[in-house]
């Protein structure tokens, strides 16, 4: 059993592995020492498939790159898996087969971090996304930013967002909560975000000013709420959104709202315009395995769970 000290020092290994150049592969090491152990991996894996989606190795000490070198080397393995958002991680730990086999007090302590393992994970995605919106907002020089934590309350409302709320009364703040001027838009909002708080989802949603003008809000989760850690948990981003500027081209302003690479961008554009991926394969000049694969990165980016969904997300960005 891993002793006050020892469980102090992985648990920050593992919540700080997201944030610390090299990070995991030192968080790896770490478990892998305590674990008795010699080199662990960790893998992100497909549920249906098996096939690996995203991988950490810790190092290997020179010890063990000198029993790799050998053909007839042997060794025992401990293996455990913990189901994340759809997918599955998987956490591996091996040492030569002179040691012994894993125990199951090695194997229960190791089943006990994975889901610490796998929070860190979704924050760490979390992070990336919202380091992707924040760097749309400032290509788009508009930083109309709010954050939303579990219980909807604004926790963050940047100065570009304060601007345009006091410039209309479609859309405002009510005991630091987002308000909506129509009672119907405000459930289909409250639903909205309810949505982004329990699974990973990016939608639409627009708000009639007058005749002429309505006040568009792009809604995405940055971390779902987990109501394990505390009631509060979570983060959803609202972004007030502008027109496009005349200088950026469709694919730039899906971009740029959505996080999305060049490729993905042309590919969610493709989609929108109802082009299947052998279609959008040919266009390009790329594989339909590589459309296939950008296509899996644009869902897992925007919260889409199918073209229509993506479609009717791209139709409604300022573009």
């Amino acid at each position: 059993m891993l002793g006050e000290k020892e469980l102090t020092e992985v648990m920050d290994a593992i919540y700080f592995a997201a944030h610390q150049k090299n990070g995991w592969q030192d968080c790896l090491g770490r478990i892998s020492e305590i674990s008795g152990g010699e080199t662990a991996q960790l893998l992100l894996l497909n549920k249906e498939s098996g096939q690996p989606i995203a991988g950490y190795q810790s190092r290997v000490p020179q010890a063990a790159c000198d029993i790799g070198s050998r053909g007839d080397a042997e060794f025992s393995l401990c293996a455990v898996r913990h189901e994340i958002d759809g997918a599955l991680v998987e956490l591996i730990v091996q040492r030569p087969a002179d040691r012994g086999e894993f125990s199951p007090d090695e194997t229960s302590m190791m089943t006990t971090l994975m889901p610490h393992i796998a929070r860190a994970m979704r924050q760490e995605e979390s992070s990336r996304l919202l380091h992707d919106r924040q760097a749309a907002v400032h290509r788009q020089k508009q930083g109309a930013l709010l954050l939303l934590d579990g219980q909807k309350n604004v926790v963050f409302l940047s100065v570009e967002a304060e601007r345009q709320l006091s410039q209309t009364t479609a859309v405002g703040l009510d005991e630091g909560r987002l308000r909506l001027s129509g009672r119907r838009k405000q459930a289909e909002l409250d639903a909205l975000i309810q949505q982004c708080f329990e699974r990973k989802h990016t939608d639409m949603i627009s708000v009639m000013e007058d005749a002429q003008e309505s006040v568009r809000l792009l809604v995405s989760t940055v971390q779902p709420r987990d109501e394990k850690l505390f009631q509060s948990h979570g983060l959803v981003a609202v972004f007030l959104v502008g027109d496009a500027t005349d200088e950026s081209s469709e694919e730039e302003v899906i971009g740029q709202w959505l996080g999305l690479t060049e490729s993905e961008s042309r590919i969610a554009s493709l989609i929108a315009q109802g082009r299947r991926p052998a279609d959008i394969a040919s266009d390009i000049a790329l594989s339909v395995h590589t459309v296939r694969h950008h296509i899996k990165n644009i869902y897992r980016k925007t919260g889409a769970h199918s073209q229509s969904q993506l479609t009717a997300l791209v139709l409604n960005l300022p573009v």
